[in-house]
């Protein structure tokens, strides 16, 4: 590390390596396996990857390099992250913190019935071996999660006290993965990422051998119905969904897994591995799960159609039965349970330290060890979890499932927000007037707003769609109408002698605010493309708020907004339990933009001097350079040559160290 002196005890990662697979262990999840290769079948096979690709460039990799990158940069949590851009937006990285929590109280008892379900293989190897798909999961839902006494109103009656003990080990597990620090935890995930990925192909190469395997790729991929693009719209939504909710943004976690970056790491480059990487377990899956249900239809002598599922009932019911068919087939039913336990627990310690991470920067988590934090975290979580270890689990599991996908959507569109409108705002008011950027902001999020409510707010009559993109545009060319007089007045008011260019000011109007906190980054973070800061001020927060009123007006078979109806739960305790978890997360981002002060004590400010140089790397790497230097030494002539270079070369000074604590941190901010 040269001759600087460290002056932070931030963990970091063992390697880049180390990071690489805790962030590709987080995003990939049991959603890569039940969803992805499902919405392909639905929506035109092959076809459905151009959606699916155009969703990856444009909103899933710019959404990882936000996350990494200002993690990376400001080596804080997502409180930090986001209450160093502003301090009205502390609120933002809370809001990302909770949905982080409310994912991982249910992640962990689905990886408790997955424990569950591998142990009973062993007791009940029959069910696997004698039963039809749907068979299967019936047994899942009845007997491994104990919804067999349940009533037609799907209230809890009973703790399954199976799962209480599996929750508990659960959680157990993620404590001895996040206790011993972030560089422990990375050499933990060699083997919880590395492990399913080998994984994947032995599933993949025994899939395709089969009979009828061909058949169920050829569905998958090899038809390609382009006709869907246009006579289903519905399918470049849930592209967009799955790439979203796939990367695992909005939930703090890259934002953690950053800041435990050398500042100075390419943190764009890292960023397209993680995105591709989960894409193509994605897609390697696909092929595994299709050539399996291609075998289950041909010995069933049904067409594919009849097996394909997806979801659940996918993993827990027609895949287990697929290879409970080949020869040891039990045990391969057990190497799937065994290989979702991994690619969950990595999920659900991704998860937990998130909010670790958030509670250990703040003014109170100065005051414990990272050990007392993961051990209050879990036991929490264990307690929480105990709501899904009763008969009723996976209902909670489904609706709160349901409601959190909303509430990711909003936490998405502040953090693009934050970055692409908030950051620079004030030197734009300076420069352009407070008027003029009042106009362009609700010129530019107007229009997309009344546009939604037209696409989806009135019947869908065959005029919906040219309707909106008629009141898109014709609010858009309105609103810059004004937008640009009053611009045309700011420049007016100029010094004839300052007085700049219509050019410069539109360039400062639509880019420059975004591309100087690029700038701005970038010096430490490395290379940035211009195109990042465009799709996130001006593409990415658009297409959010289209998929958001496109779930919140949507309705039921009844005509019900499903938002407050959904699955036909009852509204106590499932619905009004979904819709409190929505509005206290958007209410705790609301206070924080009208009372920042209220959220001081969530992290405390970090002083740019007291960042580490440039040249600081993992400690893998650290290691390296030492090893090297010892070599050297063994060589008198060249540390001799060496000696005398660096008489010749003027001393880099690195810049003073900042001593202040915490505490004291605190008392400035």
């Amino acid at each position: 590390m040269g001759d600087q002196t460290e002056a932070t005890t931030r963990d970091r990662w063992g390697s880049k390596i180390a990071f690489i697979m805790a962030a590709v262990g987080f995003a990939v999840g049991f959603g890569n396996v039940w969803r992805f290769p499902s919405l392909a079948y639905e929506y035109g096979g092959g076809a459905f990857f151009i959606p699916y690709i155009m969703a990856l460039l444009f909103i899933g990799i710019p959404l990882v390099t936000l996350e990494v990158s200002l993690g990376q940069y400001h080596q804080t949590g997502d409180v930090g992250v986001f209450g160093s851009i502003h301090r009205r937006l502390k609120g933002v990285g809370l809001g990302s913190v909770i949905a982080a929590w409310v994912l991982v109280t249910y992640y962990a008892p689905l990886i408790a019935w997955v424990i569950n379900a591998f142990f009973d293989s062993f007791r009940n190897a029959a069910i696997w071996e004698e039963s039809t798909g749907s068979e299967a999961y019936a047994y899942f839902l009845e007997e491994i999660i104990g919804e067999k006494t349940l009533g037609a109103d799907f209230l809890p009656t009973r703790m399954v006290w199976a799962n209480v003990g599996y929750i508990a080990v659960t959680w157990f597990v993620v404590w001895l993965c996040l206790a011993w620090g972030i560089e422990a935890t990375g050499k933990v995930t060699y083997f919880t990422m590395g492990l399913p990925a080998i994984l994947i192909f032995v599933f993949l190469g025994r899939a395709v051998s089969l009979p009828g395997a061909s058949d169920g790729i050829n569905a998958y991929i090899g038809e390609w119905d382009m006709s869907v693009l246009v006579n289903r719209p519905e399918c470049w939504s849930r592209a967009v969904s799955q790439i979203f909710f796939s990367v695992g943004v909005t939930f703090g976690v890259l934002t953690a897994f950053g800041s435990y970056c050398p500042r100075d790491g390419p943190a764009f480059q890292n960023s397209i591995i993680i995105s591709v990487c989960n894409s193509l377990f994605s897609f390697i899956a696909g092929f595994a799960v299709f050539a399996g249900l291609g075998y289950l239809a041909y010995e069933e002598g049904v067409e594919l159609d009849a097996v394909a599922v997806s979801g659940p009932s996918l993993l827990f019911g027609a895949y287990p039965v697929v290879l409970a068919t080949l020869p040891g087939g039990i045990h391969w039913v057990r190497l799937l349970f065994f290989t979702l336990f991994l690619l969950g627990i990595d999920s659900a310690f991704a998860l937990t330290d998130a909010v670790v991470t958030v509670t250990a920067d703040s003014v109170p988590g100065a005051n414990f060890s990272r050990k007392q934090i993961v051990s209050g975290w879990c036991v929490l979580g264990f307690l929480t979890g105990l709501l899904y270890a009763t008969d009723a689990g996976f209902r909670f599991l489904d609706v709160f499932d349901f409601y959190i996908n909303f509430l990711v959507i909003i936490v998405g569109l502040f953090e693009c927000v934050a970055v692409g409108w908030i950051a620079g705002l004030e030197q734009q008011c300076e420069e352009l007037g407070s008027k003029t950027m009042l106009a362009y902001i609700f010129t530019t999020f107007g229009s997309i707003i009344a546009a939604s409510g037209v696409w989806f707010g009135i019947p869908a009559d065959g005029n919906a769609l040219l309707g909106g993109f008629v009141t898109l545009f014709v609010f858009y060319l309105t609103g810059m109408a004004v937008t640009l007089f009053l611009l045309k007045k700011t420049r007016d008011s100029m010094p004839e002698e300052s007085q700049r260019s219509w050019k410069e000011l539109l360039y400062t109007l639509y880019f420059k605010n975004v591309q100087d906190y690029v700038e701005k980054i970038k010096k430490q973070i490395g290379y940035m493309p211009f195109i990042w800061g465009v799709l996130i001020k001006h593409v990415i927060p658009p297409v959010l708020i289209v998929v958001f009123v496109l779930g919140a007006v949507a309705t039921n078979s009844e005509g019900e907004s499903v938002f407050g109806h959904y699955g036909g739960y009852v509204a106590w305790p499932y619905q009004i339990l979904g819709v409190l978890t929505f509005c206290f997360t958007a209410a705790t981002m609301l206070v924080g933009a009208a009372a920042p002060d209220l959220y001081n004590w969530t992290f405390v400010p970090q002083v740019e001097s007291s960042f580490v140089g440039e040249d600081e790397k993992f400690p893998a790497e650290e290691s390296e350079e030492q090893d090297v230097e010892q070599v050297d030494e063994s060589n008198p002539e060249k540390a001799q040559a060496e000696e005398s270079e660096a008489v010749e070369k003027p001393v880099a000074v690195a810049e003073p160290v900042a001593t202040e604590t915490k505490a004291e941190a605190e008392a400035v901010a």
